[in-house]
Formats: C-alpha cells, structure tokens, sequence
C-alpha cells in the first residue's frame, strides 16, 4: 500500500476509485503550499466512502486524504496534531482553487 507514517503530513491514494485529475489538483495544491504529503496505492477498494461517491448513479469525481494514524478502533488511537493541521489546510487550500471552471476532464 505505501509506507504512511505519523507526523508526515496527510495521506493520499491511488486507486481505481480516485480521479487522477482531481488528485492531481490536491497534488499540485500540497507543493505549492508547501504541505507535506505521503502517497499510497490501492489496488481495489479504499475500504471509505470514497468509494461509494465514485461509484453511485454517475460517480462524482472523489479524491481520497487520510489522516495517518495508529491503532484504528481502539481506545488508544493515537494522532499527530500536525497531521490533523496539514489536513485541514490542503482541504481548504484545495477548496480554494476549484471552481465550476475546473476542468476535470480526462480527454
């Protein structure tokens, strides 16, 4: 899947349910913004939501960021608040520069 770790800023993926395009504006958004980010590759589901957006009636362009963190489901979940931090920052950074200009097309 990828090597994620904590501290290192937030998690995007590849996978079959991920609009490269759409990925690639948050890729773009994170450098210019200078936040750090990890890459993954799934290689079926995202095991999100993500993936019923994808998929439901006729999709809805889906990008996929994660917030890496340790020991999921258990009272000892375990966070890096700078993760927490770029996260909300590449969100509203990317919120920012789409429009319904954005062109989203693959062709």
């Amino acid at each position: 899947e990828g090597d994620v770790a904590c501290g290192k800023g937030p998690s995007l993926a590849y996978g079959p349910a991920i609009h490269n395009m759409l990925l690639k504006v948050v890729e773009d958004v994170a450098e210019k913004k200078k936040i750090n980010i990890q890459m993954r590759a799934l290689s079926r589901s995202t095991g999100t939501d993500t993936d019923s957006f994808a998929y439901a009636n006729d999709g809805c362009p889906s990008v996929l960021i994660s917030i890496p963190l340790r020991y999921m489901h258990t009272p000892v979940e375990m966070i890096h608040k700078k993760d927490i931090e770029d996260t909300i920052q590449l969100m509203y950074e990317t919120l920012l520069v789409l429009s319904p200009k954005t062109n989203l097309s693959y062709l």
